[in-house]
């Protein structure tokens, strides 16, 4: 049946190109979506295949098995896709890449031990601030209050608060400097 549907489009009838996408639509996107899991990238290739197929249905040649020949078509499509997607990465964007993949081991360990150090030398650095620049300290950044809001908090002036963030940042900044 299909067979004779195939000869109708290549004959240039609209409704056999209708009923063909009608009937195969379905099973050819499950089937491109295994290969790509983008419903939209796979909607656009088999919708491409159809227009593909009718505008050049007079130099298509004689198709016996119609189903194979269009999940053919739909994985090649799916395939020059994806081919040009790795060809249009920037160079930038694969510098990256390799680099990411030359870290090994012993690096890795390196960058977390360095990581723990920071941590520490930040602890060290908050624990030589006074009780209140902590507390005032803790209430600006981690809570994000105003400095209003720290004063009637803690029943102190704005000002007082500010000049204790300002003394708190300053020691930090010291303390880190190493």
């Amino acid at each position: 049946m299909k067979t004779e549907l195939w000869n109708k489009i290549r004959n240039g009838d609209a409704e056999a190109m209708k009923i063909l996408y009608q009937d195969c639509y379905q099973e050819l996107y499950a089937f491109g979506f295994r290969l790509l899991p983008d419903r939209d990238r796979v909607k656009d290739c088999v919708h491409e295949i159809f227009c593909e197929i009718w505008s050049n249905r007079k130099q298509i040649g004689q198709v016996d098995y119609i189903q194979a020949y269009l999940r053919t078509c739909v994985r090649n499509r799916i395939l020059k896709e994806i081919k040009q997607e790795l060809n249009t990465e920037r160079i930038e964007d694969q510098k990256e890449i390799l680099q990411l993949r030359e870290y090994d081991y012993e690096q890795l360990l390196i960058a977390s031990q360095q990581l723990e150090e920071q941590k520490l030398k930040i602890w060290h650095a908050v624990n030589r601030l006074t009780n209140m620049q902590r507390e005032i300290i803790s209430l600006k950044f981690y809570e994000g209050l105003t400095y209003e809001a720290i004063a009637l908090q803690l029943d102190l002036k704005a000002r007082t608060v500010y000049n204790h963030v300002y003394t708190a940042i300053c020691s930090l900044r010291e303390n880190l400097k190493d």
